[in-house]
């Protein structure tokens, strides 16, 4: 993912408002360990830039035979893994791939939140990327800030020490259109307790993704914000924990340590 891309969020903020509490989730059946193990394999081909082994973990989900309790986490990975394209579609074809891909990422969510309405994870994914998908074309705000607003609002109320929701919710803060600066401080501060928030294993039956990621997109932010030691620190947390994410290790790392050559150069 190009650190330009987050600079685009910021026209998503525009459609999200504050959120509501006090509501307690539904529980969704746990997936099973064949997608489970699916799921594992498709993040490892994200955080290591793999192309491909993205496109066999989406036709493997695509082929995958389940009951309909098991169906609205198959839809789940098919938008995770849509999502996670994009952002190599991105780097690679500009905002013209990274669209198409962020609305099948949609279609996949929206059906799993249509089949279970209480799956948290599924409202808070689709939250995001529908917010991401008004950042590829301001144009659609009326028609996504609705349901944009409505699923991060009830991700938030559902879940608020899950640590995804309070990582993308941090990060959707922080590139908020309208963002004073003690906005964005508070923002970074509630971002990098979300990244710390996340456990050492993961739990059993939720996806795994999120800690490496928090960590290394919390770095592009910093680095985008202007602190390239902040930046530094994070990204090498992303590292230290998956040593094959290769956005952080071979993009984003560098750019930091060479900004922060620049600053002291300068200095």
């Amino acid at each position: 993912m190009k650190l330009a891309l987050f600079a685009s969020l910021t026209v998503a903020l525009t459609v999200i408002a504050s959120s509501t509490s006090g509501q307690t989730p539904a529980t969704v059946p746990a997936p099973s360990a064949q997608i489970v193990r699916l799921a594992r394999a498709a993040r490892d081909a994200d955080l290591r830039g793999d192309w491909a082994g993205l496109l066999r973990s989406h036709a493997a989900f695509e082929a995958l035979r389940v009951s309909p309790a098991e169906q609205p986490w198959v839809d789940y990975y098919l938008g995770y893994v849509d999502w996670r394209q994009s952002s190599l579609a991105y780097m690679g074809e500009g905002f013209g791939g990274w669209a198409g891909l962020l609305q099948q990422a949609s279609d996949h969510l929206a059906r799993a939140v249509a089949a279970a309405p209480e799956m948290t994870e599924a409202r808070l994914l689709l939250g995001f990327v529908d917010a991401t998908l008004v950042a590829t074309n301001p144009k659609r705000a009326g028609e996504l800030g609705p349901r944009v607003r409505e699923n991060m609002q009830r991700a938030v109320a559902e879940a608020p020490d899950n640590p995804r929701v309070k990582f993308l919710s941090a990060m959707l803060a922080f590139f908020s259109a309208s963002g004073s600066r003690e906005a964005k401080d508070s923002s970074l501060k509630a971002w990098e307790e979300a990244a710390r928030s996340f456990p050492a294993h993961p739990v059993a039956g939720a996806p795994e993704w999120g800690r490496a990621e928090s960590w290394a997109w919390l770095g592009a932010a910093l680095l985008s914000d202007g602190n390239p030691a902040g930046a530094r620190a994070a990204l090498e947390r992303a590292v230290a924990d998956r040593k094959d994410f290769w956005w952080a290790r071979e993009i984003a790392l560098p750019q930091a340590l060479h900004s922060r050559l620049g600053h002291a150069g300068g200095a």
